[in-house]
């Protein structure tokens, strides 16, 4: 028969994050005018109207940018799909939000996000009917696509059915992407 006791399990007394003391029952408020760092998955420029400042920010073709917290978090909160994704829950957005603390607080932890681990992810499935599938589901937006292919290409990944099907789907040429993502094969 187990055994059992009423005594509390030992928690330390405090925990150092980001040079921040807390006790282990509190987590670190974010600064909200603490710079991040957003990537812009797209091959092409995307931009959006500040809501926290003047002016417009434009983010280079698969470049990042840095940004305040509190922009990010107001950008979300008014339904920018480019932060946002297709559904307002971070999946398959445009502008990828590199901040783990900052997913967490938008309840972005679990969106489905685009990076070159799901490419290796993907072309990790042997059965090619079961990666046609998977590639639709993952795969949805203009900018994965393009993400998708520059992906391949940089991966170095050289599976002809597959990189065929990914061409067909995505409407992208990966000798095209190729060039795109580096001026010198041109």
């Amino acid at each position: 028969m187990a055994r059992t006791t009423n005594k509390k399990a030992e928690m330390p007394e405090e925990i150092i994050v980001d040079n921040i003391t807390v006790t282990p029952e509190e987590e670190p408020q974010l600064n909200l005018e603490q710079q991040i760092t957003v990537k812009n998955i797209a091959g092409w420029i995307v931009g959006f109207a500040r809501l926290m400042g003047i002016g417009d920010v434009n983010i280079p073709p698969r470049g990042s940018v840095r940004l305040s917290i509190n922009e990010v978090i107001s950008q979300v909160q008014n339904g920018n799909k480019l932060f946002a994704g297709i559904d307002g829950f971070g999946n398959h957005a445009t502008i990828v939000i590199e901040d783990k603390r900052v997913l967490r607080e938008l309840g972005f932890e679990n969106a489905d996000i685009f990076g070159d681990d799901v490419t290796k992810e993907l072309f990790g499935i042997a059965n090619q009917g079961q990666f046609e599938s998977a590639v639709r589901d993952k795969i949805r937006t203009r900018a994965e696509k393009y993400a998708f292919m520059a992906s391949i290409a940089k991966l170095g990944l050289n599976d002809y059915s597959k990189i065929r099907f990914a061409e067909e789907y995505t409407g992208y040429k990966l000798d095209r992407v190729r060039q795109d993502e580096d001026p010198s094969h041109r």
